[in-house]
């Protein structure tokens, strides 16, 4: 930090603290100043790289910019009462107000207090309009529900009565805090012209590597959390590129949100830094060994219907004199492999630290497929040394199937899953039988979004046990983005895949980031869908569980996409219980159909240990980094104590190889080699089978 004299259009008074500060960057090779360097878009300005990181949840309407702005509403209603005797659950009626403004493009906010009848109202006529109709429909459909609510009244009441339920302390904080935030809310408008202020600050921002507006939002409200913090005004000088934080209350305050819009850089380098993806072929073991690939047709992924190929292992076998040669080199290539994902772990956990938002570290079983690879034109099948290392190209792209392709009836899956207590270990039941552990139920809904039809979102409602009627009963909803058009799931910070071609069973090491769906875009339309799924009991007699019988109705008037039914088996691994093992089997529908016309099944292992450290990053605030070891030994502690560093991910690397084992032998209780087919049978030709192209093709 310095000082130094910038100009500002909001005076200070004399005895003012100003506090400047900037970032030092390295400055590049300059041309000689006669001349003028031209870039490739023909211009002598430097194109801008093009930046889609934003941390802003949500971005300002026009109204929302008027606000701010200090421009007066464009009309106050009257509701007749108070709003919070209108909806005690204020919780619920500040989301309200915030749907309907993101949907009509209105801004709407109570006039001082909840204990007043009065909202304001910013947008254009017709937006304003629409709110106030939106607004009555609220009102009378909240005075519905209340009518209903409170048929039994209480036999008495009197001034000294006080609620002491656990919905009425819910209600009570939720007002404390809509109240404080309402008079908070006057921080988040611009300071007014000539308006006075004891201490302000200035920070330089590199507006030429990374667009604030870009980053924060057309208001900077990104930012909105520190305003409400610290009390400040924080404002950004587009001309200048300088952040004006504006205090009466100390200078401390001014440095410690300079010091956190800056740490904001490190969390926009996280972001944005491109994903580590690793595409890793496990050396087979001599007795697997198959010395060619051929590729099978996959399925089409994604509502864009994107074709993909499934690897396998085709070909010959080992001759007895290269046995031992072989497992030499397959040692080896496990031990680069190892080396190469700990690597890859260790460069993503240095920069998360600065990554807000829910994160999830999950090692996801599997089958491997490619989307783009390079493939000669017109050959069945490639060597396998050769497939290991077009694999690592730059241009190829793939992804994990969910479904682990196992061809048995479920009842079989299941019998052969119970019997695994020399892998799996029963928890949260005193009983050491796999059979006995209860399985979770989950209702999974694909639909359109009603403001946006090309958007796709999912929603997944758990089923808890009801102890009192028997059955289950819904117990939390959740909305998650729906895939991309080509069916490959979101960026994610590590996506490290371990393929195995022998068996087809590979897996993922994957650290996710969040992909909720922002709550303001949760409408009235999607929120009444998702409260009208309800448990339907199935006929006697009928286990859900290895029937796959549907356990939930739904609303007929709501287009879905797709449904499915989720039913969760949690275990741990009996060599290291702290590693839970989910297996679960994924029912689709037809129609009204309540039994399976497709099942897959899926299996994921994590430590239960890395939910609670990555935790900590969906509670940061902005600017500031979580406070564990970004390092991989913390999360892959060893089954015996041990000085190597690396012990613990080792005995990671056992615990898949122990499940993909298992899951190999679900799939194929005997593995036999497959030749490399051509023209019959299996389809083992590349997507542009038939052209005589010399030419490497990308399929």
């Amino acid at each position: 930090y310095f000082n130094q004299d910038i100009e500002d259009d909001h005076s200070s008074e004399s005895h003012s603290e100003e506090l400047v500060s900037t970032i030092a960057h390295p400055k590049p090779h300059q041309p000689p100043a006669n001349r003028k360097p031209v870039h490739a878009n023909g211009s002598k300005n430097p194109p801008r790289r093009q930046q889609i990181i934003t941390l802003a949840a949500t971005r300002d309407n026009a109204a929302k910019i008027a606000f701010r702005n200090n421009k007066p509403p464009d009309r106050i209603i009257d509701l007749g009462k108070p709003l919070k005797d209108i909806e005690p659950d204020v919780g619920s009626m500040s989301r309200t107000f915030e749907q309907i403004g993101t949907r009509i493009g209105s801004f709407i906010l109570p006039q001082r207090s909840l204990g007043e009848s009065k909202l304001l109202i910013w947008g254009n006529p017709k937006q304003v309009d629409l709110s106030v109709t939106e607004l009555k429909t609220w009102k009378y459909q909240v005075s519905i529900r209340a009518a209903i609510a409170t048929k039994a009244k209480p036999l008495a009441k009197d001034s000294f009565a006080k609620d002491k339920s656990f919905i009425g302390s819910h209600y009570a904080a939720d007002e404390k805090i809509a109240l404080r935030n309402t008079k908070r809310q006057q921080y988040q408008k611009a300071p007014e012209q000539g308006q006075q202020f004891k201490y302000n600050g200035n920070f330089l921002w590199p507006n030429d590597e990374i667009r604030a507006t870009d980053l924060f939002g057309p208001s900077c409200e990104a930012l909105d959390p520190l305003r409400m913090e610290y009390r400040v005004h924080i404002t950004f000088d587009e001309a200048r590129s300088v952040f004006r934080v504006y205090s009466n209350s100390s200078i401390e305050k001014i440095y410690e949100v300079i010091q956190r819009i800056e740490n904001t850089i490190k969390e926009f380098v996280a972001r944005d830094d491109r994903p580590s993806v690793l595409y890793l072929i496990e050396p087979p073991s001599s007795s697997n060994y198959l010395d060619s690939v051929q590729m099978i047709p996959g399925p089409l992924l994604g509502p864009s219907r994107t074709p993909s190929k499934i690897p396998e292992s085709c070909g010959n076998k080992l001759e007895p004199i290269d046995v031992v040669d072989w497992d030499l080199e397959a040692e080896n290539s496990a031990i680069r492999n190892q080396i190469r994902m700990n690597t890859a772990i260790e460069k993503v956990l240095e920069r998360i630290p600065y990554f807000r938002g829910h994160l999830r570290m999950r090692a996801q079983f599997g089958t491997f497929a490619l989307i783009k690879f390079q493939w000669p034109p017109g050959v069945p099948s490639v060597d396998l040394a050769k497939f290991e290392t077009d694999v690592q190209s730059a241009g190829t792209r793939g992804t994990l199937i969910r479904d682990l392709q196992i061809d048995r009836p479920a009842q079989d899956v299941l019998h052969r899953i119970y019997q695994a207590d020399d892998l799996f270990q029963a928890i949260g039941i005193n009983d050491d039988s796999l059979a006995l552990v209860p399985p979770h139920h989950t209702a999974m809904f694909y639909l359109r979004h009603p403001d946006k039809a090309e958007e796709m979102i999912q929603l997944e409602i758990d089923f808890k046990a009801n102890t009192a009627g028997g059955g289950f009963e819904p117990s939390k909803a959740l909305w998650i983005k729906g895939p991309k058009a080509d069916g490959v799931p979101q960026a994610a910070p590590l996506e490290a895949f371990n393929v195995r071609l022998h068996s087809g069973i590979s897996w993922q090491l994957k650290i996710s980031a969040d992909n909720l769906v922002d709550p303001s875009r949760i409408t009235s339309q999607l929120e009444t869908f998702a409260s009208g799924v309800e448990f339907k009991k199935p006929p006697p007699n009928t286990d859900p569980a290895a029937s796959g019988y549907k356990i939930f109705t739904s609303p007929t008037d709501f287009a879905v996409l797709g449904t499915e039914q989720k039913t969760t088996f949690r275990y741990c691994l009996k060599a290291q219980p702290k590693f839970a093992v989910e297996i679960s089997r994924y029912d689709g529908y037809n129609g009204d159909n309540r039994f399976p016309s497709t099942t897959q099944w899926a299996v994921s292992l994590y430590d239960r240990e890395w939910d609670s450290r990555l935790s900590e990053n969906a509670r940061l605030g902005v600017g500031h980094s979580a406070s564990w070891n970004p390092y991989a030994h913390p999360f892959f502690q060893p089954i015996k104590p041990s000085e190597e560093p690396a012990a613990g991910f080792k005995d990671f690397l056992l615990h898949t190889r122990a499940i993909g084992n298992f899951l190999g032998g679900l799939k194929m209780d005997q593995p036999e080699p497959v030749e490399a087919k051509n023209g019959s049978g299996k389809d083992s030709q590349p997507a542009n089978e038939g052209k005589e192209d010399e030419q490497e093709q990308l399929f």
